[in-house]
Parts: C-alpha cells; structure tokens; sequence
C-alpha cells in the first residue's frame, strides 16, 4: 500500500510543473493583449520575442511529454510488478489449499481401500452366484429352444409329409391329364394321317386328271393338225386345176393379178372352204360331236380338278390346325412337366435345409454343452486357488479376467448359435409363408373360377329374362300394333264426322245468319208498322200489336232452338276434338316407345 501512494504523489509532482507552464502561458497572451493597444511600434519587437519564446515552450513541452511518457511507463512497469507478486502469493495459497487436499484425498483413498478390498470379496461371491445362476438360465433356456426347435421340426415333417402327399396327388392328376392329352394327340395323328391319305389320293386323281386332259389336249391339236393338213391340200389342188383352165387370162393380165392377188385368194379360200364343207360335213359333225363331248368332259375334269384342289386346301388347313394344335399341347406338357420338376426340386431343397438346420442346432448345442463343463471346471479350480493363497489374488484377478472374456467369447458364439438359430426359424417361417401364399394363390385360383362360373349362371339367368323380356316385348309391340290400326281407323271415321259436323256446323251458321237477317227484318217492319200506327191511329191496334209479337216470338222461339243445336253440335265436336287429341297423344307416346 505504501508503494501504490509513493506512485500516485510521484504522478501529481509530475503533473504540476505543466500546469505551472500553462498558467504562465495565460499570463504571457494576457500581458500581450494588454500591450497591443498601448504601443503599435513595440509590435515587430513584441512579435519577435513572441517567437523566440514560443519556439522554446514548444521544445519545453516536446521534452514534458516525454519524460511524461517515461513516468508511465515506469508507472505500468511498477503495476505489472506488484500483480505479479500478488498472483505469486495467490498461487502459493492455492498450492497449499491442493496439498491439504490430497492429504485428505490419500486418507479417504486408503480408507477406500480397505472398503475395496471387501467389496472385493463381495463381488468375488457375487459373481460366483451369478455365474451358476446364469449358467442354470442358459441351461433352461437351451433346453427350452431345443424342445421349441424339435416340435417345430416335427410340425414341418408333419406338413412336409402333407405337402407330399398333396403334390403326389397333383402329379398323379397331372399325370392322368397327361395321358388323356396323349390320347388325343393320337387322335389328332390318326385324323392327320387320315387326311395325308385323302390328300395323297386327292393328288393321284389330280394327276391322272391332268395326264387325261393331255391326253385330250393331244388329241385336239392331232385332230386340228390333220383338219389342216387336209384343208391345205384340196385348196393346193384346186389351185392347180383353176391354174389350168385359166393360162391366157393369167399371161395377159399380169399386172391385174398383181393387183388383185388378196382378192383373188380371198375368193379361191372361200371357195375351198365350200368345197370342203360339202365333202366333209358328216367328218366334220361326228368331229364337232367329239370335240364337244370332249369338252365336256374336259370341264368335268376341271370341275373335278378345281373339287379336288379345294379339297387339298382344306385338308393343307386343317394339317395346319392340327400341327398347331399339336405346337400347343405339346408346349402345354413341357410347361407342366417344367412346373413338376420345380416343385419336386423345392420340396426336396425345403427338406435338406430343415435337415441341416436340425443338424446343425444340435452340433451347436453339444459344443455349448462342452465348453459349459470345461469352464465350470476351470472355475472350480481357480476358487480352490483363490482360497489357498491372498498373495496370488492379483494373478487370480488377471485370471478371472481372462475367464471373464473367454466365457464372454463363449456367452458371445452362444448368442451367435441363437442368432443363427434365429436366422434358421426366420428361414422356416419364409418357407412356410411361400407356402400359405401358394395356397392362397390356389384358393383365390378357385375363388375366381366359382366367381366365373357364378357370373356365367347370372348370364345365362339374364339371358333368359332377356328373352322373356322380348317376348313380352313382342306381345305388347303386336297389341301397340293394333291399337294402332284401330285408332288409326277411329281416327279417319273421326275425320270423316268433324267433315261432316263442319259442314253441319257452317250449314248451321248460315241458318242462324239467315235467322239473324229475319230477325232484323221482323225488327225493322215492327219499327216500320209501329211507326205506321203511331201515324194512322188505326182503330185496332191492339190486334196489330198481338200479331206482332206473335210473329217476333214465334222466329225467336225458332232461332233459340237453332241456337241451342248449334251449341249441341258445337259441345259434340270438341268432345270429338279431345278424344282425337288423346288419340294423338298415344300414338305419339307408342312411336316414341
């Protein structure tokens, strides 16, 4: 503390002589001011002094600031120095608070120790127990998935025996399936073997009819050959013999036969032609006869041929239908001795596995078994060493820690025989489940053909409702039909009745138009005779009047009975109107239907 206040006086004495130089400074500018307005000479003086004395504060205050700047530096030298031994006295309290520490720390440790040594021999006896209970367990336990392994083993046995038997079943269908195809197919070989031979005899017709039709062929053009040869020689003779007879015409006018030569001929062939008609008209027509029948008979060849090659066409398809019927079946049967063989390669590999599986569990637990005993053993005689001899306890430790590890080796490829165990029923149960998905499969295979067949039925069952529906139908088309005819024919007698009531109705009207024109009439001459007697005064008026209204009630009784048909007339032709427009409406309703 007496450092800390010598530092801080040191820094006001530092401080002072600055002050001291800034309040000369103020007395200096203050007496300046004061001078300047007394005398304006002493300025330059004045100014000079002014410099002079402003470069020499300027070099006082240069040397202030440094030594200011030493002071502080010595001031944080002095700081650093004193928070240096301070820390120091701080971490020597510190190292002793840590040794008193540790004193106590041994002590508790020794103290531990000791308590160590008997919890020791507590976990020793504990782990004995919980070894021998431990091996009970796994005991138990392996015992328990030996058993729960042999039932499972058995329950597959069971099902693979069923499953057997089942594909024994399925193969013997298959195989009856089998050789009922094979009857067919050599049904279906015989049938082609049989239509090979009507095509190989339909061939030999077909070649006989062709060397016949050759033969014919032949014929004719034999025939036609000696027809022509024949022909050729009586017009060669004929020539000669008119050469003859005609020398001079044909020396003189050479240059006409020139000339004329296609003419000439012309008639020279048509006269060898009659010539020859006449000779040969018997040959000619027992050759034309032939010729015919043998026509004929050629076209009943052609017919025969073009029977024939219709006949092999249609044998060639069906030899093509049958092959690929035979394509068919055949494909049918490797498919389903492929599926056989599948299925017999899957059962026999599911068995071998489950053997091997069995196999395998059992190996694994005799091992498990061995190694159990020979550590039991190797236990036994460590405990018998532990109790012998406390030097050796920490041998013993390093031993039990190497049995430790060797029984967990042992407890690890026990859990790893679990895990494959494991693995093994996983396997089982994914074979176990194909096979529930296989019969699934073939359940719902099952379900949809019950599900087609009902479909089928509920066809066939609207099938028939359909028909009878049609009947029905039918009947109710053939009443609509005749309702139709008769309102059809209601219809005309109707129209004929409107005409004749329109005719009655106009007739009607005219009346009542010519009633009316009476009536205005009688009015206008009852005006006129009331009129007359109100003029004349006759000396009856009253028998005029009488006659008159007798008159006027006698053409209005008759026109209100006019009226009152022609309202009779009128009410019949709308009923008459609305039973047509009714009519109208049915039919339409019946045509739309």
């Amino acid at each position: 503390m007496d450092r800390r206040s010598w530092l801080w006086r040191r820094k006001s004495s530092e401080k002072s002589p600055g002050e001291t130089e800034s309040s000369v400074n103020l007395n200096q500018n203050t007496q300046s001011i004061e001078a300047t307005p007394k005398a304006d000479q002493r300025q330059n003086e004045h100014n000079h002094g002014v410099k002079t004395l402003s470069e020499k504060l300027s070099e006082a205050l240069l040397s202030i600031n440094a030594k200011e700047e030493l002071a502080k530096q010595h001031v944080k030298v002095a700081e650093e120095a004193v928070s240096g031994w301070e820390k120091a006295e701080s971490e020597v309290l510190a190292l002793r608070q840590q040794v008193e520490v540790l004193t106590v720390r041994n002590s508790t440790l020794e103290d531990r120790v000791v308590h160590l040594d008997g919890a020791l021999k507590e976990c020793l006896r504990q782990l004995r127990q919980t070894r021998e209970e431990k091996d009970q367990i796994a005991l138990e336990v392996l015992e328990k998935k030996n058993s729960e392994t042999e039932s499972t083993l058995t329950s597959i046995d069971t099902e693979l025996h069923y499953k057997l038997e089942m594909a024994e079943k399925e193969n013997s269908d298959l195989k009856l399936e089998l050789s009922s195809i094979a009857e067919e197919l050599e049904i279906r070989l015989i049938e082609r073997e049989l239509s090979n031979q009507a095509a190989e005899q339909a061939s030999k017709l077909q070649l006989d009819s062709i060397k016949k039709v050759a033969k014919f062929e032949a014929e004719c053009r034999r025939l036609s050959s000696a027809l022509q040869k024949a022909n050729d020689h009586r017009s060669c003779l004929n020539n000669r013999s008119r050469t003859r007879r005609r020398p001079s015409k044909l020396e003189n006018n050479d240059s006409r036969r020139n000339r004329m030569d296609s003419h000439v001929e012309i008639d020279l062939m048509d006269d060898f032609l009659e010539m020859e008609r006449l000779v040969a008209l018997p040959e000619v027509e027992e050759r034309l006869r032939k010729v015919d029948s043998l026509e004929i008979v050629l076209k009943e060849r052609e017919n025969e041929l073009t029977v024939s090659k219709n006949r092999l066409e249609e044998a060639g398809c069906k030899l093509v239908e049958c092959e690929n019927n035979l394509k068919a079946s055949r494909r049918r049967l490797e498919e389903s001795e492929y599926k056989l063989a599948e299925r017999e390669n899957e059962l026999m590999a599911q068995l071998k596995e489950a053997e091997c599986n069995s196999a395998e569990g059992e190996n694994e637990l005799k091992a498990s078994r061995s190694r159990l005993e020979e550590v039991e053993c190797k236990l036994a005689d460590h405990e018998n060493e532990l109790q012998g001899s406390r030097n050796r306890l920490e041998e013993a430790e390093c031993k039990l820690a190497e049995r430790e590890y060797k029984l967990m080796v042992s407890r690890n490829r026990l859990k790893e025989a679990e895990y494959k165990l494991a693995e093994h029923e996983k396997e089982l149960e994914g074979s176990r489940n194909r096979l529930e998905e296989a019969e699934s499969m073939l359940t719902e295979r099952e379900n949809e053909l019950k599900a087609s067949r009902n479909l089928l039925e509920e066809a066939e069952s609207k099938l028939v409702e359909s028909k009878s529906r049609l009947e029905m139908a039918e009947v109710g088309l053939e009443t609509t039909y005749t309702k139709k005819e008769e309102s059809i024919s209601r219809c005309s007698s109707l129209e004929a009745e409107l005409e004749i009531s329109l005719q009655r109705v106009k007739s009607l009207e005219s009346n009542v138009q010519k009633v009316e024109v009476k009536c205005r009439e009688l009015e206008a001459e009852v005006s006129r005779l009331q009129h007359e007697a109100r003029s004349t005064k006759s000396e009856n008026p009253a028998k005029e009047l009488r006659f008159l209204r007798l008159k006027q009630d006698t053409g209005l009784a008759m026109a209100g009975s006019k009226f009152a048909e022609c309202q009779k007339t009128i009410a019949s032709l709308s009923q008459q109107l609305k039973t047509l427009a009714t009519l109208d409406d049915f039919l339409i309703d019946t045509n739309d239907s």
